[in-house]
C-alpha cells in the first residue's frame, strides 16, 4: 500500500505521486492525518496543540461528524446494483483519563447545536399541542379546529435509548441519525435488553444499510427502506473482551466497527495555548455546509440519495487496491479474512466521507465524482484500521507474548521491526542461531503477526 513516510496532501497530490505509491500493506501505524483536507489538518493540529486532544482521537472524530452530516443525501456507485454510503462504526480505544471524550465532543458539537435548536422549536410546538389538545371537542368545533398532530423532535444524536425509541427517532428523520455512546460498552452490553429478539442483527443489517422492519408490540410498525446509522464512542482496552463474548466474534460484529488505538499515549502537561475562535468557526462550517445538503425524498416520503461515481482513475486505483486485498483475503484465516473484507466496504465509504469533507472545506457546491485523490486517501486510511484491527483481534483473543511465548521466540519478536519482509526476518533469525525453516513457520504465527501482503508481515503489538 502507502509507504509510512509518503506524503499525500489530499488538495494538491500529484498524478506523478500517485503513479509512484507502491502496493505495501500495512505500513501505516499512526494516523495518516496529511490526506485529509488542509482545513481538517489544521483544525486536527492545532486542537492537538490547545486542547491536548491526541492526533488520532480527533482525527477519527471529525471524519465520523463529517459521516454523521452526509447522512443519506450522497452514495457512491461501485457498479450497477452496488452503492454504498457513508455509515461507520467508530471505536476510540484507551485507558480511562487519555483524553477520548473531548475530542468527539468537540467534533460532534456542530451536531448537537443543531439538536438544540430543533428541540427549541420542538418545546413551541408541543406548547401548542398541549393548548389544543386541553380543548374540549365543543370548543374545538365552535374554533374550526382540527385535531392537533403531535410534534416530533428532528435530531440526530441519540444516546440513551430503546431500540424502539430508536426507530421512532429515525422515522422523524430519515435523512440519518448517530448513536453516540461515550462508553461503548453500555451499548452492545445492553443488546437485547428490553426484549429477547435479534437487537444483534439490528446493528449487522444497519452497518450494511439493509431495510429495517419493526414490528412493535404498542404500536403501529416501522419501515426504514434507507437505515442510516452510525455508532461512535469510546472504549477501554481491558473491556475489549468483554465485546468479543455472546458470538460478538464470531458473526462480523467487531469486523465491522473501525478501532483507533494510538501507540505509547501518554497525558500531556497542561498547556497555556488556546484554540482561536478561527478554528472553531471552520469546523462549524465545514459540517453546517454537509448539514445544510438539500435531502431528496421520493413520493413515499423515502430519502434519495445523489449518486457519485468513481472517475476513471479512482475506480482503476480502487481496483488494483482491492485485487491485492483479495490476495490476503485468499491466504488469510477466517479471522483475518472478515477483517479484510469489511475494510474493503470501509475504503470505499472513507472515500465518500474524503471527498464529501474536501467538497465542504472548499465551500464547493459543485459535487461530480469520486476522485482518485479520495481513494488514494481512503486506502491509506484504511491500512491505519488494518492494523489496529490486528491488535484489537491479538487483545480478544488474549495473544499476551509475554505469558504465551517462551523467551527465545519473545526476544526475536522484539528484535523484528515493525513491519517487516520475509528475507529480512531471516537473515534477523540467523542472529539467533534460527534457520530458514524456522522463521517461515514464526512469522506465519497470525498471533503475533499479520502478513501484509506477499512476503511483508507486521507486527501485532
Amino acid at each position: 500500500m502507502i509507504m509510512e513516510n509518503t506524503n499525500i496532501n489530499f488538495e494538491n497530490i500529484t498524478e506523478n505521486d500517485l503513479l509512484n505509491i507502491p502496493f505495501q500493506f500495512n505500513t501505516i501505524t499512526s494516523f495518516p492525518v496529511d490526506v485529509l483536507p488542509a482545513k481538517i489538518q489544521e483544525i486536527i493540529n492545532i486542537t492537538s496543540e490547545t486542547l491536548d486532544f491526541p492526533v488520532d482521537y480527533i482525527a477519527a472524530s471529525l471524519l465520523t461528524a463529517v459521516s454523521i452530516a452526509i447522512g443519506n443525501t450522497y452514495k457512491v456507485q461501485v457498479k450497477n446494483g452496488w452503492n454504498e454510503s457513508a455509515v461507520l462504526y467508530m471505536a476510540l480505544v484507551g485507558k480511562s483519563g487519555i483524553n477520548k471524550t473531548h475530542p468527539l465532543s468537540f467534533a460532534l458539537n456542530p451536531i448537537q447545536n443543531r439538536d438544540k435548536k430543533s428541540y427549541q422549536v420542538y418545546e413551541l410546538k408541543k406548547q401548542e399541542y398541549d393548548k389544543l389538545q386541553a380543548l374540549s371537542a365543543k370548543d374545538k368545533k365552535e374554533q374550526c379546529i382540527d385535531e392537533p398532530q403531535k410534534p416530533y423532535w428532528y435530531k440526530f444524536i441519540v444516546s440513551d435509548f430503546t431500540p424502539e425509541a430508536l426507530i421512532q427517532v429515525h422515522k422523524y428523520n430519515k435523512r440519518g441519525i448517530c448513536v453516540y455512546m461515550d462508553e461503548l460498552a453500555a451499548w452492545f452490553k445492553n443488546f437485547n435488553r428490553y426484549n429477547n429478539g435479534s437487537e444483534m442483527e439490528f446493528w449487522l443489517s444497519a452497518w450494511s444499510t439493509k431495510p429495517l422492519i419493526i414490528d412493535r408490540k404498542n404500536g403501529d410498525p416501522v419501515f426504514l427502506p434507507n437505515p442510516y446509522i452510525p455508532v461512535v464512542g469510546t472504549i477501554q482496552n481491558k473491556v475489549l473482551i468483554e465485546m468479543s463474548k455472546n458470538g460478538r466474534n464470531d458473526n462480523g460484529f467487531i469486523e465491522r466497527i473501525l478501532f483507533v488505538m494510538p501507540d505509547n499515549l501518554i497525558k500531556p502537561y497542561w498547556s497555556e495555548k488556546e484554540i482561536s475562535q478561527h478554528i472553531l468557526n471552520n469546523w462549524h462550517d465545514i459540517i453546517n455546509f454537509l448539514l445544510d445538503l438539500q435531502q431528496q425524498y421520493d413520493e413515499s416520503l423515502n430519502p434519495l440519495s445523489s449518486i457519485l461515481k468513481f472517475d476513471e482513475k479512482a475506480k482503476e486505483h480502487f481496483k488494483n487496491w482491492r485485487n491485492s486485498n483479495d490476495d490476503l483475503i485468499n491466504n488469510a484465516d477466517d479471522a483475518f479474512s472478515s477483517i479484510y473484507s469489511k475494510l474493503e466496504i470501509y475504503v470505499i465509504r472513507l472515500a465518500l466521507i474524503l471527498q464529501m469533507a474536501d467538497y465542504a472545506c472548499k465551500n464547493d457546491q459543485n459535487i461530480q465524482c469520486i476522485t482518485e485523490n479520495a481513494v488514494t486517501a481512503a486506502i491509506k486510511l484504511i491500512e491505519y484500521f488494518r492494523i489496529t484491527a490486528s491488535k484489537v483481534h491479538a487483545i480478544i483473543n488474549n495473544t499476551n507474548i509475554e505469558t504465551n511465548y517462551s523467551k527465545d521466540k519473545i526476544d526475536l519478536f522484539n528484535a523484528l521491526p515493525d513491519i517487516f519482509t520475509t528475507k529480512e526476518a531471516i537473515n534477523i533469525g540467523q542472529g539467533f542461531g534460527k534457520n530458514e525453516k524456522f522463521m517461515d513457520r514464526f512469522i506465519s504465527d497470525e498471533k503475533m503477526f499479520v502478513k501484509t501482503s506477499h512476503g511483508n508481515y507486521a507486527k501485532i503489538k
